[in-house]
């Protein structure tokens, strides 16, 4: 009964709507027919509101009906749907929850797991000090040093690899349990060939291990045993080979324990890589140690005979340095004046090195032999035995030097005694020749005549040394310049003969004609005329073609003539014809 007030309302909004739908026709009724009485239009309206009525009673009834026909239809079409998608949905989604939170917790779980297992593997190899090890022994600076200085863990790289393997078997775990096999395939495939290689890479990082302990108990067992026995106090200096760097080189226990140490690592790489399944690189590495292991014996005789040679030559070295020195070799030196030469050496330090060296290349030529390498042996023997050979030559060259520096030194200060105590640092003065006079710094004649000496001596004493050398076309030349010296001295002097001749005659002219005139130009005439003669004679002597001497001779003889002629002919005409009047006159 609450619903009655709405129906009423509802049936009357349709009475309504009935009636406002049916005017329209009953106007076009109603004009269309003509007008009836009173009576019957009563009764017309009466029948039209049944009718009305009775056509808005009917659309109700359609109207309801249909409206229940699609509320059925709607209600039926809502509960297919709840039962054909929505209850399912949910019912899966349901269903999914525990699988997904299974796949994250395994996930999670694999995470966890490989973050524990990562930083346990990081933990124990910083336990042993690996990358310190790594970088001493296994020569890994440029892979773990990064570019801003810092140093990569050897370490971290191993935990971070055991870290992220187990997220990866996490995500094939996690991948599968969502019953997705097209994502966890391809990572199933990656994990297995890992897993498959990890007994290869254990096998081989175990034989690599083996070797590694093995060579640095060696390492360490020979570098006590040498150290033991002192080795490197006795032998030291003889071995020590200074660094390029200037640090501190190793000592040479430590360099034959580092040498034993890489060669027995060096076996050890042919059963790491057949562990490791490339036999392609194992057998030519098998006949590259086969081939070393054969040849090992030759060359630790020649490291022996290297090693032992190198001590016999620093001990011939050291006698002969303190015999020499004991003797006054280096005092002797001195007195000679080759304290110069030598410089910060000695003598006797010089003649210990040669006696090494001689000492060095029979050893070299020892070791050489005993490696058993003809393509290698005897090249180097070749050249060793010329360098034997040349080895007197160069004693000799070297004496002859020797002796012509002390003979040159020895003939300079005796003829500089012996021209400054006749006097001749003093006759230039006299001869007119000032320039040659010695100023303040400047060496006097003497001394300059004692240097002229000394040079000719040492150049006699280089062609002899070349000459010895068998360098005979420099031995030709420097024989050519010691002939040609001869003619060189002997023309200097008559140059300077001439010159203080033709200063003497200018002034005995200048003073005969003092007053006249032309005092100063007869006393310069005078002087050329002498130097031109000198000049002439000196350039005769030092070879130059007597024709080019004469013809230059006679060109300035003969310009000069002609000039002194037209300068008084055209400059004097005047006075000449005077003269010639006067002599006309008389």
């Amino acid at each position: 009964m609450a619903h009655a007030p709405s129906l009423r309302t509802s049936l009357a909004g349709l009475l309504l709507a009935g009636l406002f739908l049916a005017q329209p026709a009953l106007r076009a009724q109603t004009a269309s027919e003509p007008a009836p009485p009173p009576a019957v239009r009563s009764s017309g309206v009466l029948e039209t509101s049944r009718q009305s009525v009775q056509a808005v009673g009917e659309a109700t009834s359609e109207l309801g009906g249909s409206l229940r026909s699609g509320g059925r239809q709607a209600v039926s079409q809502g509960r297919k749907l709840w039962q054909d998608v929505m209850l399912p949905a949910g019912q899966r989604f349901a269903a999914a929850i525990p699988v997904v939170l299974k796949a994250l917790v395994l996930l999670l779980a694999f995470w966890l797991a490989g973050k524990f297992a990562g930083a346990c593997v990081t933990k124990l190899l910083n336990l042993t000090r690996v990358d310190d090890r790594a970088i001493r022994d296994w020569g890994l600076e440029s892979l773990l040093i990064q570019p801003d200085g810092q140093t990569r863990s050897l370490a971290g790289l191993a935990g971070g690899a055991v870290k992220w393997l187990l997220i990866l078997f996490g995500f094939v775990a996690f991948f599968n349990a969502l019953n997705l096999a097209m994502v966890a395939g391809p990572l199933q495939n990656i994990l297995d060939r890992i897993v498959g290689a990890i007994p290869n890479l254990l096998k081989a990082a175990v034989i690599l291990f083996v070797y590694w302990v093995v060579a640095a108990v060696v390492r360490a067992g020979v570098t006590r045993a040498l150290g033991a026995m002192k080795f490197d106090s006795r032998f030291g200096k003889h071995l020590a080979v200074p660094t390029a760097d200037g640090k501190q080189p190793p000592t040479p226990s430590a360099m034959i324990g580092r040498l034993l140490f890489y060669v027995i690592l060096l076996f050890g790489v042919p059963p790491f890589l057949q562990a490791l399944g490339q036999q392609a690189l194992v057998t030519p590495l098998q006949e590259m140690l086969a081939k070393t292991l054969g040849f090992l014996p030759n060359l630790f005789a020649a490291a022996i005979i290297l090693v032992v040679g190198r001590i016999v030559a620093t001990i011939v070295r050291e006698v002969v340095s303190n015999v020499l020195s004991a003797s006054g070799a280096d005092a002797g030196a001195a007195k000679l004046g080759l304290g110069k030469v030598l410089g910060t050496r000695t003598l006797s330090g010089i003649c210990a090195k040669i006696a090494y060296f001689f000492i060095f290349i029979q050893i070299l030529v020892s070791a050489v032999d005993s490696l058993g390498i003809t393509a290698i042996s005897d090249p180097i023997k070749a050249m060793l035995q010329k360098i034997l050979e040349a080895v007197p030559a160069l004693l000799v060259a070297a004496v002859i030097v020797a002796i012509g520096y002390v003979v040159a030194k020895i003939v300079r200060s005796l003829l500089e005694s012996f021209l400054s105590g006749v006097g001749l640092d003093a006759l230039p003065g006299r001869l007119g020749l000032t320039f040659l006079s010695a100023k303040e710094g400047q060496l006097p004649p003497s001394g300059a005549l004692g240097a002229a000496a000394a040079v000719v001596i040492m150049l006699i004493t280089a062609q002899q040394a070349c000459a010895s050398l068998r360098f005979q076309q420099l031995a030709d030349l420097l024989r050519r310049v010691v002939e040609y010296l001869p003619d060189l001295v002997v023309g200097i002097v008559i140059l300077l003969a001439a010159l203080s001749l033709a200063n003497y005659l200018a002034a005995l002219v200048a003073k005969a004609l003092d007053g006249h005139p032309h005092a100063a130009l007869l006393s310069g005439v005078a002087r050329c005329a002498v130097l031109l003669l000198g000049v002439s004679m000196a350039l005769e002597q030092l070879g130059v073609g007597e024709e080019i001497v004469m013809i230059a001779v006679a060109a300035l003889f003969g310009g000069g003539a002609l000039a002194v002629g037209l300068a008084f002919g055209l400059g004097g005409k005047d006075r000449a014809r005077e003269l010639i009047d006067g002599w006309r006159k008389k």
